[in-house]
């Protein structure tokens, strides 16, 4: 089976949409296992509070609705594929 520009293109898409997607999800841990962090925020220990504790957990969404989302279109693509490959057999098939 021969792949197209655009389904290259597709497949390429999907692998960088899990690749973002698994790098978001290693930064929310990270962000909770990690080196501390101190500088930026230090002035408002409240708001560093509040962000440690919701930035991490968000970031671990993201990242793996991101990856799932990746995931799911390359099966899609994988199914049109076959789809798209049984197509001309059955036209074969049903002369009119």
């Amino acid at each position: 089976m021969e792949l197209s520009k655009g389904d290259y293109m597709s497949q390429a898409n999907n692998i960088l949409k899990m690749l973002i997607g698994i790098v978001i999800l290693v930064i929310g841990i990270v962000w909770y296992t990690g080196p501390q962090i101190y500088g930026f925020l230090m002035y408002y220990q409240d708001l560093l509070a509040i962000l440690r504790g919701s930035i991490g957990l968000l970031l671990l969404f993201v990242g793996l609705i991101v990856a799932w989302m990746g995931y799911d279109d390359y099966k899609m693509d994988k199914e049109m594929a076959k789809e798209a490959k049984k197509e001309p057999e059955e036209k074969k098939e049903e002369p009119k």
